[in-house]
């Protein structure tokens, strides 16, 4: 089962998608729509109390299922320290509503480029064939409808730009927010328009906040569904000839994202009603298992300065507390990504292109489904040479792996020569992913296995046997 997590997070060869500056929410804009529907349930619960069904103050754990879209060819996909960041932010900024989002599974990768660039309905379609029950379904995505993103009624999930989600972005909490039935602040002016009964600036005597706009009374009186810098410094009044005076710090605004900051208590206690009384399905999901705490104890074992061409795999040590271990690979100098990937293995073989003597750096960050915040990591700086190595392990182990036939064609054999237990074998082809995986028992000084290469395509493989503190690992070619 192990194998089957591992095999789901390795990735195929990509070009990541060139966000260096991104698109602010309020430049592009949100897609959402909130229905007259939405908007007469916040009526409801803002002037009668006994609809309110949330009456615990405990921190509820949201289940989150990633998914990332790429171009059919898989080029141009989402940066998976990017969605690191931005989640281990959306719990900072859900803390105070008692939201906690944690992964759920492996995070999942589509290729279609009809998805990656779509307009509402190739989006629901993209949601309606992939959504993970009882999940907040999160789609990362180039083009969602020519906004930044949106929340899509029907198929209950979410759409991302990638260009606004990088790391200081706050498209994700606001479209969360969509999520959970809060609207706009200004709801009602969007596009350019003007609503007929339009949010007066007063509270208390005279006021329609719990009529008008987001139909919060704590949210004040918002006109501007267009981007805008805080603190705000226009002139426009309201039926009343009062000047408007809006919150930029609240997250459902269009102000700019270094000025949003929180939820007002009203939005807030709607979002907790509102996972109570429509998305209780989300409360009974199976819980989180990870660990909070992650050891900071990590270290890359292989390579340490070197990288040889017959040893292209990374491997480090299994960290306590890690369920997963986010690792990165590419130039030593620049922010360039050449090879990322979350696995739940203590290894990744490297397929991108290297030069002989070229300095290339790898980073491994462990992180666990309720951890996601990148705080211990491991950075190694290596040259690669196009020289091959004799010594068959990483580690202090003298014993070696041989393979024959190698070309092979319906079955290869494993010959290992190692002290008695059990190690594991892996087979992964040249994107990194996992194709075969099984135990293997040494009991005497030498012992064989035979491994079946039938169903593999033809091409390069990279084998690797594991245990006791030791890893060999060889190439294979499989031909038909």
């Amino acid at each position: 089962m192990r194998f089957l997590v591992i095999a789901g997070l390795l990735l195929a060869s990509f070009t990541h998608s060139k966000a260096q500056s991104g698109f602010n929410l309020s430049e592009k804009g949100c897609a959402t729509v909130t229905t007259p529907q939405e908007m007469e349930a916040i009526t409801d619960y803002v002037n009668n109390p006994q609809v309110r069904a949330k009456t615990t103050s405990g921190v509820d754990s949201i289940p989150l299922s990633i998914h990332i879209v790429s171009r059919d060819n898989g080029t141009g996909r989402y940066r998976l320290d990017y969605l690191l960041s931005v989640l281990c932010s959306l719990n900072t900024r859900y803390a105070p509503v008692g939201f906690y989002f944690y992964l759920k599974g492996p995070v999942k990768f589509i290729k279609n480029t009809s998805y990656y660039i779509h307009d509402y309905s190739n989006g629901a379609q993209m949601m309606y064939q992939n959504n993970v029950p009882n999940s907040t379904n999160i789609y990362f995505v180039s083009d969602p409808n020519g906004a930044c993103g949106y929340y899509a009624h029907g198929p209950e999930a979410i759409a991302i730009g990638i260009n606004c989600a990088l790391p200081n972005n706050t498209t994700v909490t606001h479209e969360i927010g969509h999520y959970f039935g809060l609207p706009h602040t200004f709801s009602g002016w969007e596009n350019g328009n003007t609503p007929s009964n339009p949010e007066k600036v007063t509270r208390g005597l005279g006021a329609n906040c719990s009529s008008a706009g987001d139909n919060f009374c704590d949210t004040e009186a918002d006109y501007l569904g267009a981007r805008w810098q805080c603190p705000y410094t226009g002139t426009k009044t309201d039926a009343n000839g009062q000047l408007y005076k809006p919150y930029p710090t609240l997250y459902m605004s269009y102000s700019d994202d270094a000025c949003m900051t929180r939820f007002s208590n009203q939005q807030i206690g709607y979002m907790q009603n509102r996972l109570v009384t429509n998305r209780s399905y989300l409360l009974n999901a199976n819980s989180p298992t990870g660990n909070a705490n992650i050891d900071t104890n990590i270290n890359v074992i292989y390579p340490t300065n070197l990288l040889y061409s017959n040893r292209k795999t990374v491997s480090w040590n299994k960290v306590a507390g890690a369920q997963y271990y986010y690792v990165k690979a590419g130039l030593q100098l620049g922010s360039a990504i050449r090879q990322d990937t979350i696995t739940a293995d203590t290894s990744l073989t490297l397929y991108f292109p290297m030069v002989d003597n070229g300095t290339y750096s790898v980073t491994v960050i462990p992180i666990s489904d309720i951890n996601l915040c990148m705080k211990a990591q491991k950075r190694v700086v290596f040259t690669y040479t196009s020289a091959t190595t004799s010594v068959p392990t990483v580690g202090s182990e003298n014993s070696a792996l041989t393979i024959y036939p190698n070309p092979a064609n319906n079955n290869v054999t494993l010959k290992l020569n190692a002290k008695a237990g059990s190690y594991n074998v892996q087979i992964s082809n040249v994107s990194g992913q996992k194709v075969y995986h099984q135990l293997m028992i040494v009991q005497s000084a030498s012992s064989q296995l035979s491994v079946p290469t039938g169903n593999l395509p033809n091409g390069l493989y990279m084998i690797r046997v594991s245990g006791d503190n030791a890893t060999w690992t060889e190439k294979l070619m499989v031909q038909h």
